[in-house]
């Protein structure tokens, strides 16, 4: 026994999940999460209405547990078999889809970045079940336009994720579609800028923001469900002021590169250009900076 709570357990797997600390294959650490797997495991089984597993803690092992699937397998096989039995894992997968199902309300910038892709001519989903802020998902040789996805019935889970979508496309069909995830990051999703005095140089050191592990492990589980992943983060997009609609059109045109251009009339024209960096920031230029 690891000597710890369950609550404390999933936060261990959720954390060095996050931190991908098996990433150099260290044998303490994939023995430490082996270990958490098998007691979770141990103690719970699919068909006890009584199972000790609580909620938040089936939602961590469940993102710790598809993540390492693919990433370090050899975490959850002992002697050719699996530690983690099927009825388990069904069971935090079920879990975690139920979470998934809850309702969404779109915040004002979603709304903001879903009015633009309109204007843009780009059909789209809100609030994906998957927890995608804007979804678009392309069909077969499909340009950046209303031959996109604009409905969840149109729209399916290339893997084994969940069970709340449409099924009934073969596996041809789903690998024909190409499926964009726009997420929003607003100030929350990451750490707060601060600075520091460094006596040794006799200057102020500035730690830029960083995002947090919530957020990466989110775009982690996306991309491991064949979405790419486009973010939109608050400092960027809020520069842009509310009125000014073409302006929001041609930052989503270089952040998802569509349209080679887009035409807003006979005279003006604008044309697919990568937004260039600042020598001095991390962030990007546009004509507000």
């Amino acid at each position: 026994q690891i000597g710890i709570g369950d609550q404390e357990k999933a936060n261990l797997a959720w954390s060095l999940t996050v931190l991908e600390a098996y990433e150099d294959n260290d044998p303490d650490m994939i023995a430490l999460l082996r270990q958490i797997f098998q007691e979770a495991a141990a103690g719970n089984t699919a068909a006890s209405k009584n199972s000790i597993v609580q909620l938040e803690h089936a939602h961590q092992l469940w993102q710790a547990l598809f993540l390492i699937e693919y990433e370090c397998p050899q975490i959850l096989v002992v002697d050719g078999e699996s530690i983690v039995p099927d009825c388990f894992r069904s069971f935090l997968r079920d879990k975690w889809n139920i979470e998934k199902a809850r309702l969404k309300i779109s915040s004002f910038r979603h709304r903001a970045l879903s009015e633009t892709l309109e204007l843009m001519g780009i059909a789209h989903y809100n609030e994906h079940d998957e927890d995608i802020d804007v979804a678009i998902v392309l069909k077969e040789d499909a340009s950046w336009t209303s031959q996109a996805s604009s409905s969840m019935r149109d729209t399916t889970n290339n893997n084994h994720w969940s069970s709340n979508t449409n099924n009934n496309k073969t596996e041809k069909e789903v690998e024909r579609q190409f499926k964009v995830a726009i997420e929003f990051d607003g100030p929350l999703h990451f750490t707060r800028e601060s600075s520091y005095y460094d006596a040794s140089t006799g200057q102020e050191v500035v730690v830029p923001q960083r995002t947090l592990g919530h957020t990466v492990l989110k775009y982690r589980l996306l991309k491991r469900q064949g979405w790419a992943v486009v973010r939109v983060p608050y400092y960027e997009f809020d520069k842009i002021p509310f009125w000014a609609s073409m302006e929001r059109q041609r930052y989503l045109q270089r952040k998802l590169k569509t349209h080679s251009n887009l035409r807003f009339s006979a005279n003006d024209v604008s044309e697919y250009r990568p937004l260039v960096g600042n020598k001095n920031s991390r962030k990007s230029s546009s004509r507000f900076d």
